[in-house]
């Protein structure tokens, strides 16, 4: 989230008086009538993967030290390889992750997914911004921003000549994705999605990229969820950050137009990991929840059925 020593600077001063540093009670509270079916209390698992928080539990099994493992990645408590882990079950689950699927991925930047579904057979149409937009937003800098193939099989996940027949990659719009761009298996973002603009920009990508899936296709997101407010959020930054009552609008939306999704956790976790808050600069240990512009942050998995 942070480039450069003023940005990091700035953090640190924003986080001296921060909105909430444990989770907010209204996490707990009923959802609307029409989503009461999906609400979940249990702790969050990958076992069944649902709308879900990161917690420190789902780190411990044996599932995520196999995700990592693959990833060529120590299994270690950070949210973004929960992320990565995340999208991968996720489409395991609903057998994507085989010989012969297409798969489509949205700011793909240098993370590991793409050659790992390379590696299982899937056909991977990776996307990211155009390097002078990413240049301007800073992306380039923090070696989070895709140029070509080359990038996305840095850590030889995938065998070369194997990667080069399974992989293509070009230039997307996140906020402007082309019309030509349909029929794949199932499309994915880890932690993108909330650099678009808005909230609304973020929620009308999810929405988009439903459009690029066949009958029965599979869309999976992570993105940032405010963990101390249903109220006060960060909502037209350069990072902004969902709310309880964001993500249950969004749930709305996608069942009245006939889209299927799981049940909906917002368990932040029962741990005593669960309690550890990151303040800038942040940890490479413990990184599950942060404070980010003063506001409790954390990550948020969904995913939807076409």
């Amino acid at each position: 989230m942070l480039r450069g020593s003023k940005a990091a600077v700035r953090e640190v001063l924003y986080n001296l008086h921060p909105f909430a540093t444990v989770p907010g009670p209204f996490l707990d509270t009923p959802m609307p009538e029409a989503l009461r079916q999906y609400q979940a209390h249990d702790e969050p698992n990958l076992d069944r993967v649902a709308w879900q928080l990161v917690t420190s539990s789902q780190m411990e099994v044996p599932l995520y030290e196999r995700w990592c493992a693959l990833m060529h990645e120590r299994p270690v408590l950070r949210r973004k390889i929960w992320e990565w882990v995340y999208i991968l079950e996720v489409l395991k689950q609903h057998g994507m992750l085989a010989a012969g699927k297409r798969g489509l991925g949205f700011g793909c930047g240098t993370e590991p997914l793409t050659a790992l579904m390379a590696s299982l057979g899937c056909e991977i149409l990776a996307t990211d911004l155009d390097e002078e937009r990413a240049r301007k937003q800073g992306w380039t800098k923090s070696h989070e921003h895709a140029r070509g193939l080359a990038q996305l099989n840095e850590r030889q996940i995938c065998d070369a000549e194997l990667f080069a027949r399974k992989v293509t990659y070009r230039s997307c719009d996140m906020n402007a994705i082309p019309d030509d761009l349909r029929d794949f298996d199932f499309v994915w973002s880890s932690c993108s999605l909330e650099h678009l603009g808005s909230l609304g920009k973020g929620l009308d990508f999810i929405e988009r990229s439903l459009e690029c899936l066949r009958p029965g296709g599979v869309a999976v997101h992570t993105t940032e969820f405010n963990l101390g407010s249903n109220a006060k959020t960060l909502e037209t930054t350069a990072t902004v950050a969902y709310r309880k009552k964001d993500i249950e609008g969004l749930a709305s939306s996608l069942i009245g137009k006939g889209y299927r999704i799981p049940r909906i956790n917002f368990s932040p976790g029962n741990q005593t990991l669960d309690r550890v808050v990151d303040r800038p600069p942040y940890s490479h240990s413990i990184h599950l929840k942060l404070l980010y512009r003063r506001h409790l942050l954390t990550s948020f998995g969904l995913f939807v059925v076409k």
